[in-house]
């Protein structure tokens, strides 16, 4: 078993290499997203923390996270960011690793990915064989954040300023993608990638 982390900053197209990597070469996809919206839900792991941490202002009516409002939140405040985090990632990383451990008792054979925007800042590593970086310039993230997100070029640059710069993640990364110019660039660069990992890993 191997298991690939795919990430990359904001707006560089993690998710879409995650996917192909699912779609196209069979590969069994761990979202760090999509786990932290059911630890945060009631009952998650997560959730009795942060009621704690943040207070009712912060859930709807109905009990759940209000995802918007804490993004705002903690997209502006440092330290608000690094509660939040503290209190998500270790239970992402526990059911990230419970589901790596069930995956690898049925197919030992199986190509693992993990997704997420902090492997590196959250210290994921530890979890990973392999760290693939995803990399598209930040003029070219900007406007794809705008155009997905619906904000301004102000709020996109706060988001993409509260991440590890990428020249920082290019120094744990072992593959790098690059996604400046669309969908079939980015595939032939998959193929590429995927050939050489495949390589080393059988060299």
């Amino acid at each position: 078993m191997t298991v690939i982390g795919v990430t990359g900053n904001i707006g560089s197209g993690k998710t879409t290499v995650s996917r192909l990597l699912a779609e196209e070469y069979d590969c069994y996809y761990l979202n760090a997203d999509d786990i932290g919206r059911v630890v945060a839900e009631p009952g998650g792991e997560a959730y009795a923390g942060l009621r704690a941490a943040f207070g009712d202002k912060h859930f709807l009516p109905d009990g759940r996270l209000d995802r918007p409002a804490m993004a705002e939140l903690v997209f502006h405040d440092k330290r608000e960011l690094e509660r939040l985090n503290g209190i998500m990632h270790p239970a992402i990383l526990r059911h990230i690793q419970r589901e790596i451990d069930a995956v690898h008792q049925a197919d030992p054979a199986q190509v693992i990915i993990v997704e997420a925007a902090l492997l590196i800042e959250a210290n994921y590593l530890g979890i990973l064989d392999k760290l693939w970086l995803v990399w598209a310039d930040d003029d070219v993230r900007l406007q794809r954040v705008m155009a997905r997100d619906n904000i301004t070029a102000e709020q996109a640059r706060a988001r993409m300023n509260n991440q590890m710069p990428q020249q920082e993640k290019l120094k744990y990364a072992q593959y790098v993608l690059h996604n400046n110019e669309g969908i079939n660039e980015l595939k032939n660069e998959l193929a590429a990638i995927w050939r050489q990992f495949t390589a080393d890993m059988s060299a």
